[in-house]
């Protein structure tokens, strides 16, 4: 009796394509990518200041010895 239940389930899911997991793939990658992202926001704000200074002090070293 499960049996057939069971059956009858599987049959009726990939009938209707809920059964597909292409979506759920999709979804993870969605996911990891997003994770990535905000890493990566996160990293530039708090090495923001640093990159400035470091970027000014080449710049005032190039200006001074082209003059």
């Amino acid at each position: 009796m499960w049996i057939k239940t069971v059956d009858f389930a599987n049959f009726a899911l990939r009938r209707s394509g809920m059964a597909d997991l292409s979506g759920a793939t999709a979804m993870e990658y969605a996911l990891i990518g997003t994770g990535i992202g905000v890493a990566l926001i996160a990293t530039m704000f708090a090495i923001g200041d640093e990159m400035t200074e470091m970027f000014q002090m080449i710049q005032t070293t190039f200006a001074a010895s082209t003059n």
